[in-house]
């Protein structure tokens, strides 16, 4: 009998039992979209979660404008900011005509004006590592302050209509300029310069203590080298370039230096030293509290170069120091250094001090001195963010459980030399 082809066998149908298997589900186009909205809500969510300070980015992301969320994320990083203020100092926005007190977290741009009083200074940090420290009784205004994504290509333009800046410039920077009403002067790569502008005499002068500069005013054009000056008059004076007379180099203390004081002694007398300058007839030595070196506790010109100066308390010192010619002209002050005055019970142990335990939540800052090169541990952890002066910050683990517990902070020397602070702390 010859064989049925499986295609014209005939199908059972399925029974009713096999047929209640198939269940059918009706959705309404409002349950649908109200799910779908949910579902973004949640991305969002969780975007917003991941990137907190960036909404304009999220927004420009969701558009698909990558451009415009890089834009949005780097307007602050692309503005000035004070990183000092000490005494009277104002600013006058671009986009307006009162003054208003300035303040570390105001930033600087195009067109915004600075003026520091007689007891005023600033610190001024642009974005490609340029620094201006506005000196009392200085106006300026930032003429340019462009800062793409490559800082090769920056370019800053600063206008010094009366007083004092000293400026530096960074190896990465780009195009960086200090004007007058009618000269300009180029500031080159890791360079230093002092700028002074005194209008009631029309006298201008730039003097570069470090790399170069670039000077051009009208069709006279020079070249700045180190501890060269350029100085000029009123409209029809002439450019003149000379040699100025440089600051020492600071020898001790040293940059960053632990001064320890032992026993029962509250305060100390410390010796300054410094190297000869050629040139010098005399040195100025400047000790002060303030990093600007503003409302200094010592000022003192000296004909050698060494001084001891007595009364030192524990705190935090900067000091520098300024040649004199045989005319009396001062150079450009030196970079100053900072050194910390501290406390020892005694000279044989290790010097540890814990200055803070700041409690956030539950886990505890801990900060604090040791001697430069020791290693710290606390609570068995060890602290990798010791820095040069032997200053210490470090944040523990959060604490398992609210109530007392104990904070073991350790320091050990080269030598072998131990020390070990303990405190009990009430965690709320």
């Amino acid at each position: 009998m010859p064989e049925i082809p499986d295609s014209l066998i005939p199908k059972d149908r399925p029974t009713k039992d096999q047929a209640d298997l198939l269940e059918w589900r009706t959705v309404s186009y409002k349950t649908l979209t109200l799910g779908i909205m949910g579902v973004l809500v949640l991305v969002v969510g969780i975007l917003l979660a991941l990137f907190p300070n960036s909404p304009a980015s999220l927004l420009a992301m969701l558009r698909g404008n990558q451009n415009d969320a890089a834009a949005g994320d780097s307007t602050a990083n692309r503005q000035a900011r004070f990183t000092n203020l000490d005494g009277g100092v104002r600013v006058r926005k671009a986009n307006s005509v009162a003054w208003m007190e300035a303040s570390l977290a105001e930033g600087l741009d195009q067109g915004d004006i600075v003026q520091t009083d007689k007891d005023g200074v600033a610190r001024i940090a642009f974005a490609d590592g340029t620094l201006y420290v506005v000196r009392p009784n200085t106006l300026i205004a930032i003429e340019e302050n462009a800062i793409p994504t490559n800082i090769a290509n920056s370019k800053i333009s600063v206008h010094v209509t009366s007083g004092t800046v000293d400026l530096s410039t960074t190896k990465s920077m780009g195009d960086s300029r200090v004007r007058f009403a009618d000269a300009e002067a180029r500031m080159k790569a890791d360079s230093r310069a002092l700028v002074h502008n005194d209008p009631s005499t029309n006298m201008r002068e730039i003097t570069v203590s470090k790399g170069g500069a670039g000077m051009q005013r009208g069709g006279e054009q020079i070249e700045l080298g180190e501890y060269e000056q350029a100085t000029f008059g009123a409209a029809g004076s002439l450019l003149v370039r000379k040699k100025v007379v440089a600051p020492p180099l600071l020898l001790t203390p040293a940059d960053m230096a632990p001064v320890v004081m032992t026993g029962s002694q509250s305060s100390i007398e410390i010796e300054f030293t410094w190297s000869a300058v050629g040139t010098a007839e005399s040195y100025r030595i400047l000790v002060s509290t303030s990093p600007l070196l503003k409302d200094p506790l010592f000022d003192q010109r000296v004909r050698s170069t060494s001084i001891r100066l007595s009364a030192f308390r524990e705190g935090d010192y900067y000091w520098s120091v300024i040649s004199l010619n045989s005319q009396g002209k001062e150079s450009q002050q030196s970079e100053p250094n900072l050194f910390s005055v501290l406390h020892q019970a005694s000279a044989e142990e290790l010097l540890l001090i814990v200055e803070q335990y700041i409690q956030h939540g539950r886990v505890m800052e801990v900060v604090g001195r040791t001697e430069p090169g020791a290693t710290v541990l606390v609570n068995n952890e060890q602290v990798f963010n010791v820095a040069p002066n032997g200053s210490f910050k470090h944040f523990t683990p959060a604490m398992p459980t609210a109530g007392t517990t104990m904070i073991t902070v350790t320091a050990q020397n080269r030598k072998g030399k131990v020390s070990t602070l303990r405190k009990t702390i009430t965690i709320q």
